[in-house]
């Protein structure tokens, strides 16, 4: 199925590392009054405020996945401003998605989930740059689809789709968010994707029982919503701030959406990982 975009105008990877950058990919250094109006409940945030909005604007997000965690992360992202996003899934919208894939309805039913995701975030932010690609990611393209990001977001659930993603962008040292959802439980994950003082997602495959998709596990709706909501939330206070940002980065988050619990744990860098350890 032939992919479909529209122009963007990130220029490559960002570095964050000293704070807001300087305005590189045309956008006005100043915030126009209707940009004001619309971002204005963020803006009032110290952890956006007019420079970390203007960040968001010059940004790249590459969404992978867009079912029930890509679809909503990518909705919030485009609301709060992200100038340049990326959609990927080479999938169509399916009934059984409804439960959960708020982005869809009933109309959607049969369409390529990467344009009807982008038509419905052209109705978000219509002044952003979107593209789309009607593919599914992997090891061979990967490195294409996201050579310009500032960030990209794992929403895929497939361990092996994101054993490929983990190593793409670690080789790239581009920072990945990682959300999944199975049953009650939630799972999140923040690589730098740059650091020797944690690992990254192939360290803990082998060491932590990584959840399956829903196809084979099964999932509640809100519980995807949850995940989403972590993931773009992490991901628009790196790209305000960059490595400024008070997220926490290398650690296996997990929650439990019944219970109400929340568990954090530390991921080192492991000895024996193919992708970290033989890069390093």
């Amino acid at each position: 199925m032939p992919s479909q975009s529209v122009h963007h105008t990130a220029n490559g990877p960002f570095n964050y590392a000293n704070g807001p950058r300087n305005n590189a990919s045309g956008f006005s250094p100043q915030l126009s009054h209707q940009d004001i109006q619309r971002y204005s409940r963020q803006l009032l945030l110290d952890c956006i405020d007019h420079d970390g909005q203007l960040n968001l604007a010059n940004a790249h997000a590459v969404v992978v996945g867009l079912g029930g965690l890509g679809s909503l992360t990518a909705r919030y992202l485009a609301g709060a401003g992200v100038g340049n996003i990326t959609l990927i899934d080479g999938d169509t919208v399916d009934i059984s998605n409804l439960q959960r894939q708020v982005s869809y309805n009933e109309m959607h039913l049969g369409e390529l989930k990467a344009k009807s995701l982008y038509n419905e975030l052209r109705k978000v932010n219509s002044h952003l740059n979107i593209q789309f690609r009607s593919k599914f990611a992997d090891s061979n393209n990967l490195p294409t689809l996201i050579s310009s990001a500032t960030c990209v977001l794992d929403c895929t659930d497939n361990i092996t789709v994101r054993r490929q993603i983990n190593a793409a962008t670690y080789r790239a040292s581009i920072p990945l968010f990682i959300a999944a959802a199975s049953g009650l439980t939630w799972q999140a994950l923040n690589l730098p994707q740059n650091s020797a003082t944690c690992g990254c997602y192939e360290c803990i495959v082998n060491n932590i029982a990584v959840r399956e998709d829903c196809l084979s596990k099964g999932v509640l709706g809100p519980v995807v919503g949850m995940a989403a909501c972590h993931q773009a939330t992490q991901a628009l206070l790196f790209l305000a701030k960059g490595f400024k940002a008070d997220i926490k980065w290398g650690h296996y988050l997990t929650g439990n959406a019944g219970l109400g619990s929340l568990q954090s744990f530390a991921l080192p860098p492991s000895s024996t990982c193919e992708v970290c350890n033989d890069t390093n």
